[in-house]
């Protein structure tokens, strides 16, 4: 079985790694500290906590598990030195023009889309398009019934 290869920036990496450092040295401790306690009281209120604390700690661990795999099946996007305006792909900056409106977006995996800072993911409807398009081209998207059409304006 082919183990998936996520693409992320270093900025993601650093951030996962300290999503799981928190996750494993905080978060779990202090679940699984929790739930001795609770055990440790005998009474009917203690036993439906429990209930809810081994179920926080296996969301705890589960997400520990998730992100220990996007780190250990990660490839870095690498920052670029030069443009390459006739190829879009992931980790490409992009300007984009939309009636008159001028937008700056990142192109990036779908772990990292984040819209709060215009970084739009490759399986995204908008994402699979630019793909395909080259600079000075234009692609439409049909959005609740409406065609928004961007043009390409710089890729790097």
């Amino acid at each position: 079985m082919k183990t998936e290869k996520y693409q992320i920036t270093i900025e993601k990496k650093k951030e996962l790694i300290n999503e799981l450092k928190e996750l494993q040295e905080k978060d779990l401790i202090e679940a699984t500290n929790r739930l001795e306690e609770s055990r440790e009281n005998d009474s009917d209120e203690d036993d439906a906590m429990l209930g809810v604390i081994a179920l926080e700690k296996q969301s705890i661990e589960k997400k520990i598990k998730e992100v220990s795999d996007i780190l250990d099946n990660c490839e870095l996007i690498k920052d670029k030195n030069y443009c390459v305006p006739d190829k879009i792909e992931i980790g490409s900056n992009i300007k984009l023009k939309e009636g008159i409106k001028i937008l700056d977006i990142k192109l990036v995996s779908s772990i990292e889309a984040d819209p709060t800072k215009s970084y739009i993911s490759d399986k995204s409807p908008l994402g699979r398009k630019l793909l395909k398009a080259k600079m000075g081209e234009t692609v439409s998207l049909k959005v609740r019934g409406n065609t928004i059409s961007y043009k390409v304006l710089d890729v790097c």
